[in-house]
Parts: C-alpha cells; sequence; structure tokens
C-alpha cells in the first residue's frame, strides 16, 4: 500500500506541473490509507500470494489412490426363499496409482502404478 501512496503523490505533482494553472496549485493530494483502498477497490486490485516466481507450470502436485480392481461389490439381491448368500472370499487385489500434474493444468504426468505394495 505505502508504494501505491507515493506513485500516486508523484503522478499528482507530474499533472500538476503540467497544468500550471492557479487552482492546480491550490490542489493537494494526500494518498490516505482510506484514499487507497477505495482506490484499489475501484480499480479492481487484489492483495494475492507470490510463490516465489515461481509460475504455475513450475508448480507441480502428486497424490497417490488405491484402486480395488478385483473387488467384488459387498451387496447383491436374493430371493425370499434364501436366507445368505453361498460364500465366497471377496478378491482384494489393490493397485496404487500416483497422480501428477502441474498447477497450470497443461502437463500431466503419466500415473505411476505400483501392483502390490507392503504396506498398503
Amino acid at each position: 500500500m505505502p508504494i501505491i501512496q507515493e506513485k500516486a503523490r508523484e503522478i499528482f505533482e507530474k499533472l500538476k506541473e503540467r497544468t500550471s494553472g492557479s487552482s492546480s496549485e491550490e490542489l493537494e493530494l494526500k494518498a490516505t490509507t482510506g484514499w487507497c483502498t477505495k482506490f484499489k477497490r475501484r480499480s479492481g486490485i487484489k492483495h494475492v500470494l507470490m510463490h516465489e516466481g515461481y509460475r504455475p507450470q513450475q508448480i507441480f502436485n502428486c497424490d497417490e489412490t488405491g484402486l480395488f480392481w478385483k473387488f467384488m461389490p459387498n451387496r447383491t439381491y436374493i430371493t425370499k426363499d434364501e436366507k445368505s448368500v453361498p460364500g465366497h472370499k471377496p478378491m482384494k487385489d489393490r493397485l496404487t496409482l500416483l497422480l501428477r500434474a502441474n498447477a497450470s493444468g497443461d502437463m500431466m504426468l503419466k500415473p505411476l502404478l505400483v501392483y502390490h505394495s507392503e504396506n498398503p
């Protein structure tokens, strides 16, 4: 905010010098905090967090997810006459996928596949 206030004062002084009329010398710009807040609201300037100069193409995110690819559903339909479903133990083969992409979304890397992990 102080940089905007100082720059506004500089621009005002330059404009004041260019218009050397008697009424322009009486004008004064204080560029207070309230003036700066209203200026930012009028012009649509917002405060954003900088990421140390990194572009969105340079910022990557990755996450792992599990995929049970032989997992059978745990619910089914039976008739009134049946009391339970004939037993079978469902297979729970699991794949671990690592998905990666950059912040701009224009570069998605191929998923990394881990078939059997020691600690799923």
